[in-house]
């Protein structure tokens, strides 16, 4: 049974306390055993922990073989203190970059490395300006564009901040997560799976109506787009004129769009499936952590993070009570990048998983495959967005391109619409949509998922003028780095053009972006405006989201505003 509990305290209705130092029982309970050191000892503990053989799951070090050091006023007193701690030299004038919270400090960036031998991947470090005068701490690798990934700046260690987590890692993991754990819980998405199911639903009500609400606000100019009364199933409806494209809006039948519709209030709007850990929102950059059903899940795409592979497990299945290891999954591409090369590295055995686990998404159900799925499994970031398209489905005919398992085919069924096309060029995922289906009980003359290139596919369909009242595009990352920007930039607007090329005139086109690379305002709006004019279309804005409030992002590091979703009218 996987639980996640929080530490929050009342203020005031509806505004809570997050302690940003947990209480850890478990950590509580090693105090005698995490005794200030000697400096002697204290270097011993952490030669122990620079291990430079990676991943390191066997001889990674946990929290009791590491002990905290004496609270100290700054990384300076912390360093001398264990002595021996090599120092990152920035060069001149790329100090306030990471003074002012970039967390990631590219090697273009690094003047100097001072330390005999040179710190291995994973390894703490002082990060100082040009002075040596230090300015924050992180984990290191010479491998990497990212030389340090920043864990704690030097303002920080003050009256809200730990000093005695300064170059500790393995306490720093166990308070970050926990602290993120809690995050979620105050974000109404840690359900105690031992409750009733009607107790989770009535708690996740409140939460999963104000998400949306009845109206759509738009992000860009204020304008609004008001969602007409609801039906009898809450869920409202937008009129648009002229619904219904050539062979896509003939009505399934009324009993059936009926009990569609129905689906959003009958069914629990509860949540078992979402962010736990954020990358460098969560200020522990190179780890992700989904929670799947009654499985959690890690994506790991840093060196540091297999390094610490068993603290990491140790302290997540404390934080969310459960005696389940995670399943542990190895971003291949990105680790290679780190220096790792996971099959010659990855020995230990795989972490358990059951094939599929049932999930359920604001009362929609899907079967996901947290071992073999692409990411984790399931694309939470735009859980938000799908309960969006939701309530502008009922009584349009939907098309979904780039499907994967239905996440927004079958809300636009749980809307009330009409038919569904989804279309993937995975066939696993695509019976993985058409399983989903059957699960919640829709009908096949309902839906129709199929496999094809959506390129060739929105071609085909536009020579045959054939039209949809609602196009769902969310094309995978298309540009990894900035590199490959411009080349993404042209394949987006070559699928925006044809999209909008399959909207019925007055019809509403939700387009989406995972590049990092791509900005909303500088890369993606103009983007948008340009495949429009190509298209002969007028595009108007009328919402602009990005992930959800569990994907909480760093303010001094842009890329992880990633997802951009974007609701146009097309006329």
């Amino acid at each position: 049974m996987l639980r996640c509990t929080a530490n929050t305290q009342l203020l005031s209705p509806g505004r809570y306390r997050l302690g940003i130092h947990p209480t850890l029982p478990s950590l509580r309970a090693r105090q005698s055993a995490w005794s200030v050191p000697s400096s002697a000892a204290r270097s011993r503990a952490e030669a122990a922990v620079a291990a430079p053989t990676l991943p390191v799951s066997a001889t990674s070090p946990s929290p009791s073989q590491v002990a905290p050091v004496k609270t100290a006023t700054s990384i300076q007193e912390t360093s001398q203190s264990i002595g021996g701690v090599p120092r990152v030299v920035l060069k001149k004038g790329k100090t306030a970059i990471f003074r002012s919270g970039n967390p990631m400090v590219y090697s273009g960036a690094v003047d100097r490395v001072l330390a005999k031998p040179q710190p291995q991947p994973g390894d703490t470090v002082v990060v100082t300006d040009g002075a040596e005068t230090p300015i924050a701490w992180g984990v290191f690798n010479p491998h990497s564009m990212f030389t340090v990934r920043i864990m704690q700046l030097q303002e920080e260690l003050g009256q809200h901040h730990d000093a005695s987590l300064v170059l500790n890692m393995p306490q720093l993991i166990a308070a970050r997560l926990h602290t993120a754990i809690q995050l979620r819980t105050a974000l109404g998405l840690g359900i105690n799976l031992s409750q009733p199911a009607a107790t989770q639903q009535a708690k996740q009500q409140q939460l999963s109506d104000s998400a949306v609400g009845d109206t759509i606000n738009n992000h860009t100019n204020g304008h609004q787009i008001h969602a007409g009364p609801a039906d009898e199933s809450g869920v409202g409806s937008t009129d648009l004129s002229e619904r219904g494209g050539k062979d896509h809006s003939q009505a399934v039948g009324g009993e059936e769009r009926q009990r569609s519709g129905r689906l959003a209030s009958t069914s629990a709007r509860a949540c078992d499936v979402y962010r736990v850990v954020n990358s460098e929102g969560d200020r522990l950059s190179g780890l992700i952590v989904d929670r799947v059903g009654d499985q959690l899940v890690v994506a790991s795409s840093a060196a540091w993070v297999e390094r610490y592979r068993e603290v990491i497990t140790e302290q997540l299945m404390q934080a969310c009570g459960t005696s389940c290891r995670p399943v542990w999954r190895q971003s291949k591409e990105m680790l290679k990048e780190e220096g790792i090369d996971v099959a010659a590295a990855d020995t230990g055995a795989p972490e358990p998983a059951a094939a599929q686990v049932q999930v359920q998404e604001n009362g929609v159900r899907f079967w996901v495959s947290a071992s073999t799925g692409q990411k984790t499994g399931f694309y939470a970031d735009q859980r938000d967005s799908r309960l969006a398209l939701r309530h502008l489905a009922q009584g349009r005919a939907v098309l979904d391109l780039c499907c994967y398992t239905g996440g927004f085919a079958l809300n636009a069924l749980a809307g009330g619409a009409t038919h569904v096309t989804g279309v993937d060029s995975s066939a696993p995922a695509l019976e993985l949509a058409n399983s989903n289906a059957q699960l919640n009980g829709w009908q096949p003359s309902q839906y129709s998922f199929l496999k094809d290139d959506i390129m060739k596919y929105m071609q085909q369909q536009a020579a045959e003028g054939a039209l949809w009242d609602l196009v769902v595009l969310d094309p995978p990352k298309l540009a990894p780095n900035r590199k490959s920007l411009n080349r993404a930039l042209v394949k987006y607007r070559k699928l925006n053009t044809l999209a909008m090329r399959v909207v019925k005139p007055g019809g509403m086109l939700m387009t989406c972006s995972c590049s990092g690379a791509v900005s909303l305002d500088d890369h993606f709006l103009p983007m948008l405006k340009e495949a429009a004019r190509v298209a002969g279309r007028h595009i108007s804005i009328l919402r602009v989201a990005g992930a959800g409030p569990d994907h909480p992002t760093d303010p001094g590091y842009r890329e992880g505003l990633y997802l951009k979703n974007v609701l146009l009218l097309v006329t």
